[in-house]
């Protein structure tokens, strides 16, 4: 008998973009934005029969224009800075996608393959439109400064396929920087 064992694990990516935090009362604000975003994974396969290992490893490498609507919670520590936390609703849109491939048997190499990922109804094709709930936390200076944890929970089915599911989940860790605008 033979022994199939899957394996997938999350990619890293880059996400960049831009957000405005819009004051709504007492600490609260809007943040809408607009992003472009790598989301992804790692899989991987292997089937032992015989005596022969057969196994493949797969990367999937998805692009977004994302667009955030997050409602913020900032509590500023005195001249410490703030700390802040984020919930809210995204709709992303996918703009290309790329599968590579490897395959091997008893680990020597058999060939690598790539091809792009179709978007569109069909079975084999990916759906483009992204949607779920964003969550984050993180701390500002008060210069600025800030570094951010956030978890994207993708709640659309990408597969098309009847039998098949597949959702972005994404945990990201960002830096950056925040320009005041308008006079205070």
């Amino acid at each position: 008998g033979g022994t199939l064992s899957p394996s997938t694990k999350m990619k890293v990516g880059i996400k960049a973009g831009a957000f405005v935090d819009i004051p709504v009362a007492g600490g609260f604000f809007i943040q809408p934005g607009a992003f472009f975003s790598m989301k992804g994974y790692k899989s991987s396969y292997s089937l032992s029969f015989l005596g022969s290992t057969a196994s493949a490893e797969y990367t999937a490498s998805l692009n977004y224009v994302e667009i955030p609507v997050n409602l913020g919670y900032r509590y500023t520590i005195g001249n410490a800075g703030s700390i802040f936390v984020t919930a809210g609703p995204y709709l992303g849109y996918a703009i290309s996608g790329k599968v590579k491939g490897e395959s091997f048997l008893n680990g020597v190499s058999q060939g690598k393959e790539e091809e792009d990922i179709d978007f569109g109804s069909g079975d084999e094709e990916v759906k483009p439109l992204d949607f779920g709930l964003n969550f984050s936390a993180g701390y500002q200076l008060p210069m600025g400064l800030y570094v951010r944890a956030q978890y994207g929970l993708g709640l659309s089915n990408l597969a098309n396929n009847s039998g098949g599911s597949f959702k972005n989940r994404v945990l990201a860790f960002s830096l950056g920087y925040a320009f005041p605008i308008g006079g205070n």
